[in-house]
Formats: C-alpha cells, structure tokens, sequence
C-alpha cells in the first residue's frame, strides 16, 4: 500500500434490543423492546442516508446503501475521471 489509510465512509447499525420467542406458534421470531437501526454517511462527499428502522429494512440498507452510493458519489466520480484523464 502506497500512503496513509483513510476513513472514507461510515456505516453505523444498531442491532436493537430483541429476544427470541423460545416456544408455541410463533417459536423462532423476535420481540423487540429496540427495533434494529441503521444509518450511513459518506465522508468524502458529506452525504448522509436517511437512517432506517426495523430489521428487514435495516437488512436491505446495509446490503445495498454503501455499494448504490458508491457507485454514484460525486467525489469519487471526480477523483476517479481525473486519475483516468492523467
């Protein structure tokens, strides 16, 4: 590696606060007295996602927020087009 490391973006997850039914019909799901949270923010370009709430949203948010902002993050696109046009 060439240089320094630095942060470049953040993302943040609370897992919540969830206990696991351990009998009857609804065996295998979760309670939760906290839903799960999540929230992600770019420091190269100052952009911040809307934080999200509850686990199948906090699930698809993490899967896909920082790849889909990546991919479009205007400082990155700069730094990237300039290192091609040198």
């Amino acid at each position: 590696m060439n240089g320094p490391l630095a942060v470049a973006d953040a993302l943040f997850v609370d897992l919540g606060d969830g206990r696991e039914i351990k009998e009857g019909a609804r065996a295998g799901q979760i309670t939760y007295k906290r839903q799960p949270r999540a929230r992600y923010e770019c420091l190269r370009c100052g952009y911040h996602a809307p934080p999200v709430t509850g686990a199948p949203a906090v699930r698809d948010f993490v899967t896909n927020e920082p790849r889909d902002h990546r991919a479009s993050c205007p400082a990155i696109t700069t730094h990237q087009q300039g290192a091609h046009a040198a």
